[in-house]
This record gives C-alpha cells, sequence and structure tokens, in this order.
C-alpha cells in the first residue's frame, strides 16, 4: 500500500473511532413497577391506571371512603375490596362496553399503600398496634400474637376476643381459643394456625383470674 492510501486509512481509523466513542450508551431500561395481582385494594390506596396505547388515560388515584375511583371517560368505579387482576378486567370490561375502546389492555399499579394496622390490647408483652406489611391482606393470629411479644403468664388465652368491621360496617365479636389452637398446630405440625386477622380488626387478651 503506497504511503498516501495508508494515510487514509489511518485517518479513516480515526474518524470511526471517534465517531463510536462520541455515541451515547442507550439509557438503562427501566424498571418495571408491579403489584401483586392478588392484592385486594382498600380504602386510601392510591392507584396509577395506565392503558395500553393510550397515554391520555393515564391517571394516578386514590380510593375514597366509598372504596370508589374515578376515571377519564368512565367515570367513578368501585374498586375497594377487588383484587388487583379483578379491578384491570372491571375497567376493561367498562372502557369496552361504553364504546370508548374495542380491546382495552388496562394496568393497575398501587403506588401508595395507605397504612393499615391491628390493634392488639391486653395481656401481651407488647400491647399495641401492628402494622401490615406491605401487599400483605390478612396475617395469621399467632403471627400477630408473636408481633407483640407473646402472651404473658396472666394470659387468658383460651378466651381471646377479635372484633372485626364488616364491609357493611357492623362490628362481630368473636371469642378464640388460642391455646387450643396453637396446640392443635403444633401437633400437626403446621407453621400457621389459619385464622385470619384483617386490617381494622381489635384482639383483645384477657388477664386468667386466680
Amino acid at each position: 500500500m503506497s504511503r498516501p492510501l495508508r494515510s487514509l486509512a489511518v485517518l479513516l481509523l480515526c474518524c470511526a473511532t471517534l465517531a463510536c466513542a462520541a455515541e451515547p450508551a442507550p439509557p438503562p431500561a427501566a424498571a418495571s413497577s408491579t403489584t401483586d395481582p392478588s392484592y385486594r385494594l382498600s380504602v386510601g390506596d392510591t392507584v396509577a391506571l395506565s392503558v395500553f396505547g393510550e397515554p391520555d388515560l393515564a391517571t394516578i388515584q386514590t380510593i375514597g371512603h366509598s372504596g370508589e375511583v374515578r376515571f377519564p371517560l368512565i367515570g367513578e368505579v368501585i374498586l375497594s375490596g377487588r383484587s388487583v387482576r379483578d379491578a384491570e378486567r372491571v375497567l376493561e370490561r367498562s372502557y369496552h362496553d361504553r364504546e370508548f375502546l374495542r380491546t382495552p389492555v388496562v394496568s393497575l399499579v398501587v403506588t401508595a399503600y395507605f397504612p393499615r394496622e391491628i390493634s392488639v390490647l391486653g395481656a401481651v408483652r407488647s400491647p399495641g398496634t401492628v402494622v401490615f406489611p406491605r401487599d400483605v391482606t390478612s396475617l395469621d393470629i399467632v403471627d400477630v400474637i408473636t408481633r407483640v411479644g407473646g402472651f404473658l403468664p396472666i394470659s387468658k388465652s383460651d378466651a381471646v376476643t377479635i372484633t372485626h368491621r364488616g364491609a357493611d360496617g357492623r362490628e362481630t365479636v368473636t371469642t378464640v381459643d388460642l391455646e387450643n389452637t396453637i396446640s392443635g398446630r403444633h401437633r400437626s405440625g403446621r407453621d400457621r394456625a389459619d385464622l385470619a386477622i384483617y386490617p381494622g380488626d381489635r384482639i383483645w387478651v384477657p388477664e386468667r383470674l386466680f
């Protein structure tokens, strides 16, 4: 190769190298934010709605006291008590049945969870409130008692009362024998007693009278 051609080749190689170095690296893919589809929405949760191919319909709303959320075009929809997956299907039907969209694909993400807690009072080591972990809709009662330090020697654990407020606002009080429940759990080799406690429940552990 002649000297002029060699010089030209070196010059072209340098230009190509500089162009590659100047080209910005592609941005990293954004991490997808999802919510457990089985999570049941509750009053006070904040949800983000997106509809595939319809950016104008994207919105972030908080579930109201009556369980409702107002969405673009379709208005108010009751979501409280529904799982995330069920809520997505309800919204898809609403957009389709009202002939706003032919084949809507809705995605719901919980962006903020309303503080959910239960109170445990009476003869336990650390009476007070227990906050539900994110994405958890119920706790086993044995887990709850463990979180407050367990029973005291004077605890009447065979007469624990659970007060639960239903969706209709009515309260029901149930008395449970946790002594037999926990003993039965150990005998069967299970880790849980399978007695569900829900946000807003109140647990009272009385003292044993000697």
